[in-house]
């Protein structure tokens, strides 16, 4: 091989074996940090079965975004070795940059033998990168620098050098359409590769059949219109599940010991081209509960994890940019660049995005504007609707990207007009009278500190918060703990496959490990097993394992510093890097082991935080990567007092806040206030558990139970987030009660981590168990309903009646 930037996927020579290329950076300091992103892929990752799936495709639908964007900030950090996979991953990622593009273009220009001044290139592979590279940058492989690449193509396809060159040179060819040789020369090879197909297993044999099976069923997607074709693809996707598709999702040649093992190689190309023809690899392929979802197997790979060749973090990332294209709508292979409107998917999500959005600021403007009237911000919201409608019936109807772009862009103007018809300032409602203004609010779990409490006494939190514990309530089980935490082990802990902890259901047990080295897991919900134990369901961030354990900070503590830490050590080995964005892009520079960083605060993102430092750079808050060496402490006069009420027959712990202040537990039946000045020192947590835990708590009374001889009412509230329902039921509150005042109270009783912002007609429900409202402007947070429809007040200002049913929508 003449240069070594260039990248040849495989050979079909004796002996030849697939041949990776790094080209850039493949080692990375902060592999953990990085880690972030990966290892939140498999949350939430379920196994469904036939109808089911619709509703796990929305479950996944953040982790393989998360995937996406994480393989292309590895490859955007390339810089100059950018390649023309890269370039395809760029685009269809939406992030290219001219540079990156043109960088992209030198590539092809120098690795491409044809371009350069060789011949065809090993069996296609050089062509097929570079016009899939040329297109995705709006080049003409017709006209590369005077030469013709298309027809260098075109003379191999009739008389193709190998099996290989037969499906490169037919997926280079239906990248588009380059007149009537080319055309020809699609037309003959795919029906040689249709002719190629065992008849009696519905695979393509080769030295790697898993591999080769895949290139052939991508290239045909690519030819949907091409007689023969659909049959073919029917029988090779029947044929691939039945012979290579494996319990864990990945893919198999039994029959072939030496190349026929299981890859991730294999596996990515295999989803790529499974999406491509149509199939939901969001899903498992058998109708078995042992079975796992093709991309869930690429996501539990962690394949964009430092050390990882470039080659396999730009294929993996293919894999799952056409996996989503298929979920949004999209026909064929995304490599079909004239074919397959690329784009219309994308715009059909955009236009959607952007009547959420609308719809949310009617509602919000609405709340300051007495004119506004609750029948008009009606009819504006279903003025909304019926444009979006109209605009998707549209979308849906184009043929080409342009008309798509356009459409979107037109509709999305339509949107923006629409506003709020006035009427005659209305007498404003007068709010019922509240005592509990300011609620005591709770914060995402995973950016929580935490305490250890005794009865009517106080004490101090720690930077290694743990879990914190709801009591028991009139005998009944705990109730399921905030989710979406991350926690690490501190000691030995075992996994059981149930909740019921038997020497029959341990599945692993982790032993104590060095902080660096330890164990993390995703909190899933936490739960009173039949033995009495309070345990949480956990998935092991590294293996993607699930199952029970002990809670408590005997075992576990937040794997996450969120308290107000000034000062950090870094003790990975490795060191960590400086990022000049939040989700740890950009890298600015690499900060060696027992540096010491000044930091101006801890910010959340996320499941993680992170720590943004006084020259405004972002590290991770990883414990296992960094120490804590200097933690602000609160001072007593800035900080409210920390009151708590309770029902008869509940015991409620109020942990402290961040900053290390004292919190207080009232007992049965009395209110305890306290304001006492925090500890010098941050002493370790007792034994606690559910992860629920408090950020800037005030004054707080009881707004859960009415007083015995109070006028009651029972409303019903639903939670829904990610296709999901987070909690449902009913609650009693007092006759003149808000809706917030029930939502308020339905989270203490479900044991909800609720955050707000303001009170009265100006509340504002900022976030439920970690699912936050993004920045102003955005279209991401919450949305009420009563009876099936929008109030044009705040939660706070909508008086509820008896029977009234609330419903919280979570949209992203």
């Amino acid at each position: 091989m003449k240069r070594k930037k260039f990248l040849y996927w495989f050979s079909i020579v004796l002996g030849i074996f697939l041949i990776f290329s790094s080209g850039g950076n493949s080692s990375r300091a902060d592999a953990a940090s990085r880690a972030d992103v990966a290892s939140a892929y498999n949350y939430g990752l379920t196994k469904a079965k036939g109808p089911k799936i619709n509703s796990e495709v929305y479950t996944v639908s953040d982790a393989v975004d998360s995937a996406i964007s994480a393989g292309l900030a590895e490859i955007a950090q390339k810089g100059p070795k950018i390649d023309a996979w890269d370039a395809t991953c760029l685009v269809f990622g939406d992030r290219i940059t001219d540079s990156q593009a043109q960088y992209a273009y030198e590539s092809i220009l120098k690795n491409n033998d044809f371009l350069s001044g060789g011949s065809q290139g090993l069996n296609g592979i050089s062509d097929v990168s570079a016009v899939n590279g040329l297109v995705a940058i709006g080049k003409d492989p017709t006209n590369v620098n005077g030469k013709n690449l298309v027809a260098n193509i075109v003379k191999d396809a009739n008389n193709p050098a190998s099996a290989y060159s037969i499906v490169n040179d037919l997926e280079a060819l239906s990248t588009g359409s380059y007149g009537q040789a080319s055309e020809t020369a699609r037309t003959s090879l795919t029906k040689k590769l249709i002719g190629m197909q065992d008849q009696k297993t519905g695979l393509w044999n080769g030295f790697d059949k898993v591999d080769y099976t895949a290139r052939a069923i991508l290239a045909l997607s690519m030819n949907t219109n091409q007689p023969g074709v659909a049959d073919a693809l029917n029988t090779a996707v029947k044929a691939v599940i039945n012979h290579f598709y494996q319990k864990n999702g990945g893919f198999a040649d039994s029959s072939n010991t030496m190349y026929g093992a299981e890859n991730a190689y294999n596996d990515v190309t295999m989803t790529n081209a499974l999406a491509s023809a149509g199939v939901n690899v969001y899903a498992p392929l058998k109708d078995k509960t042992d079975y796992v979802a093709p991309v869930q197997r690429v996501l539990d790979q962690h394949l964009f994890s430092a050390g990882n060749s470039a080659m396999l973090i730009q294929q993996a990332t293919l894999a799952l940019e056409q996996a989503r294209f298929t979920r949004n709508g999209g026909k064929g292979s995304i490599f079909a660049f004239n074919q397959t409107d690329a784009a219309k998917p994308g715009e059909i999500v955009n236009i959607k995005d952007a009547a959420i959005a609308k719809k949310r600021s009617i509602i919000r403007s609405s709340i300051s504007d007495p004119q506004a009237t609750a029948a008009a911000v009606n009819d504006a919201i279903n003025l909304v609707d019926k444009i979006l409608v109209t605009y998707l019936s549209k979308l849906r109807a184009d043929s080409t990207s342009s008309a798509a772009i356009a459409d979107r862009a037109a509709g999305v103007k339509e949107l923006n007009n629409v506003t709020v018809s006035h009427a005659a300032p209305a007498t404003p409602v007068t709010p019922p009278t509240v005592t509990n203004n300011n609620v005591t609010v709770v914060n995402n779990p995973a950016s929580s500190s935490s305490a250890s409490s005794s009865s009517a006494a106080t004490s101090t939190s720690s930077s290694s918060s743990v879990p914190i514990s709801t009591p028991t309530v009139s005998g009944k089980p705990v109730k399921k703990a905030s989710h979406r935490s991350i926690v690490y082990a501190l000691t030995t802990v075992k996994l059981y496959r149930s909740s019921n902890f038997t020497k029959s259901n341990l599945t692993k047990t982790y032993k104590k490990r060095a902080r660096i080295n330890r164990p993390m897991f995703l909190v899933i919900s936490q739960q009173t097993n039949k033995q009495g134990h309070a345990i949480y369901r956990v998935k092991d961030m590294n293996s993607g394992k699930t199952g029970y354990t002990l809670s408590g900070s005997k075992y576990f503590a937040h794997a996450y510093y969120s308290a107000k830490v000034t000062r950090i050590k870094v003790i990975n080995p490795k060191g960590i890097n400086e990022y000049g964005k939040v989700n740890l892009t950009s890298k600015k520079r690499h900060v060696k082991k027992n540096a010491s960083l000044s930091v101006r605060k801890v910010v959340n993102y996320g499941l993680y935080n992170r720590m943004q430092l006084t020259n405004g750079r972002y590290i991770t808050a990883n414990k296992k990567l960094i120490l804590a060496t200097k933690i602000k402490k609160s001072s007593q006069n800035t900080r409210p007092s920390t009151p708590t009420a309770t029902t008869t027959g509940t015991s409620t712990s109020t942990p402290p806040t961040n900053s290390g202040s004292t919190a207080t537990t009232a007992t049965t039946g009395t209110t305890t206030t306290t304001n006492n000045s925090p500890s010098a020192t941050p002493t370790l947590p007792v034994a606690l558990t559910n992860p629920v835990a408090l950020t800037n708590p005030v004054a707080l009374t009881n707004p859960v139970t009415p007083s015995n001889d109070a006028k009651t009412i029972t409303t019903t509230i639903s939670i829904h987030a990610d296709g999901a329902t987070i909690a449902s039921g009913s609650i009693k509150v007092s006759s003149g009660a808000s809706a917030f005042d029930a939502l308020q109270a339905f989270a203490q009783q479900q044991g909800l981590a609720l955050t707000y912002k303001g009170s009265g007609a100006t509340t504002y429900v900022t976030g439920i168990n970690g699912y936050n409202a993004g920045p102003a402007g955005t279209m991401t947070g919450w949305l009420y309903s009563v009876n099936g429809t929008v109030p044009g007040s705040s939660m706070g200002a909508y008086t509820l009646k008896d029977g009234d049913s609330i419903s919280m929508t979570y949209i992203k």
